[in-house]
């Protein structure tokens, strides 16, 4: 029978570990979770000798901690170009990661509650919008990023399964496109939304030339990461079903209405130029994120204007 836990009584003598709490959701969710009053808050890394592709690191960290509740928001991740050059990468390194917390947690703290986060590139390329959970395995995966898809794919089986077979408490959510402070502003490997922010920061400093790729007309949602952290937690605290739950904004915008809110914030006045030689990608992935909302009804993501805005602050130093 499923371990049913709560954390929001008692906070502050829960002891709550950050799996990934160092990137950007990972450590967005350290800080919400202070906000809300935990203090017992874990967030183990490479830096203090904790890898979570190291079997014997994760059963160790649950043989001797036990906590109360677990945040899988680890992973490997990269942009489109990072995504679809290392696809063994993304495969191992992430299905990896959460097969050894998951058989480490069933070993050695089984009454741990396990939150992990997948991502929408499981759903199929092709899907009425916007896309609901039951999308889950109904057709092909886009190909640019299938190793990383089947990986998110397999660790929310992974969840149901062992929440099936051992008990275990182990409760799935989808985030969309995330984007604000500790992002991966590397143009090389970094998202959408962060490669954007960087590409105007450097115009603005050095002249750089503004080049975006594609027509500027594929539709992506872009969601604050502390509006998902707090969605995160939410769900851990009053969630307890295995099946898997969207967090998304609700709206989405196309890539050059992105742009052009942008150039409003940034009060860039020089050209943007397109190379249409270059793929568009998807043109439309929208989740239905009314699932959510039924278990969660306050929530209420901010404008992308809004969070860009707290970006430049927090991330460059820029008020605007």
């Amino acid at each position: 029978m499923t371990n049913v836990s709560s954390l929001s009584s008692s906070v502050s003598h829960k002891k709550i570990a950050v799996f990934g709490g160092t990137g950007m959701l990972g450590s967005s969710i350290v800080r919400q979770l202070r906000k809300k009053g935990f203090k017992n808050i874990l967030a183990p890394s490479r830096k203090e000798n904790f890898d979570l592709l190291k079997k014997e690191d994760v059963e160790n960290f649950f043989r001797k901690e036990s906590p109360d509740g677990v945040f899988m928001v680890a992973g490997l991740v990269g942009g489109i170009l990072a995504n679809n050059t290392r696809q063994a990468d993304f495969l191992y390194q992430n299905s990896m990661m959460i097969l050894n917390v998951i058989e480490a947690l069933k070993t050695y703290s089984p009454k741990t509650k396990l939150l992990y986060t997948g991502s929408t590139c499981i759903y199929p390329k092709e899907n009425p919008q916007p896309i609901n959970e039951n999308r889950f395995m109904t057709g092909p995966l886009e190909e640019t990023n299938k190793g990383y898809a089947v990986a998110k794919g397999m660790g929310i089986i992974a969840c149901q399964l062992y929440r099936k077979q051992y008990g275990i408490n182990a409760v799935a959510a989808m985030p969309t496109n995330l984007y604000g402070p500790n992002d991966n502003y590397d143009l090389n490997n970094s998202h959408f939304i962060a490669a954007m922010i960087q590409k105007f920061v450097n115009a603005q400093k050095d002249g750089t030339e503004l080049v975006f790729w594609g027509t500027g007309k594929p539709k992506r949602e872009a969601l604050f990461v502390d509006d998902c952290a707090d969605a995160c937690i939410y769900l851990m605290e009053n969630y307890n079903e295995p099946e898997i739950v969207n967090i998304g904004t609700g709206f989405d915008h196309s890539i050059r209405e992105y742009i052009e809110i942008a150039e409003k914030v940034f009060k860039f006045d020089k050209e943007i130029k397109w190379d249409a030689s270059k793929p568009d990608g998807t043109y439309e992935k929208r989740t239905d994120i009314a699932l959510l909302k039924s278990i969660m009804p306050d929530y209420n993501p901010r404008p992308f204007e809004e969070g860009l805005k707290e970006v430049l602050k927090v991330d460059f130093g820029v008020e605007v």
